[in-house]
């Protein structure tokens, strides 16, 4: 499992300025094409540009805190990506409070410290920023997507 302390440690020094955030896009979709693509293509019609950056932003966090624990095995296909959006669609309950409907992400997972993240990113952005309770289901759905795309190997 991916420690707490390590996604602070990515979260503080992405967030503190001192790396060029563009720069670290270009790092993680030149590592990772197919998944970036699927990130930047997800959802064009749901998701706000500012969704979209908080959406870059925590999958970068994710990809980071991962790297810093675990070697990633090459390159994750488009066919990896969709089968494991379409399983994580499967498992999010239609009906009940956002946060309640996480609930089966949480209970087989390895990874509890990386989609609490995820879910307090989408969380405190909705009451801060404005992201769109819309916006919500998707944004967590992705970011759990990138979660096992990056994970899988290791269960």
């Amino acid at each position: 499992m991916i420690q707490e302390a390590t996604i602070e440690r990515i979260l503080e020094r992405l967030e503190s300025g001192m790396d060029d955030f563009s720069a670290e896009i270009q790092d993680f979709v030149e590592a990772q094409p197919h998944l970036a693509a699927y990130l930047t293509n997800e959802d064009s019609d749901t998701l706000s540009e500012d969704e979209r950056t908080l959406l870059l932003f925590g999958a970068i966090v994710i990809y980071q805190s991962v790297m810093d624990e675990r070697t990633i095995p090459g390159v994750i296909s488009e066919e990896v990506v969709g089968q494991l959006e379409e399983e994580n669609y499967a498992l999010m309950p239609e009906k009940g409070a956002f946060r309640e409907r996480l609930t089966p992400f949480f209970e087989d997972s390895e990874e509890e410290e990386l989609l609490a993240f995820a879910e307090d990113l989408i969380v405190t952005e909705a009451d801060e920023e404005g992201i769109t309770k819309e916006a919500r289901e998707p944004m967590f759905i992705a970011l759990k997507t990138v979660v096992d795309c990056l994970v899988t190997p290791y269960k």
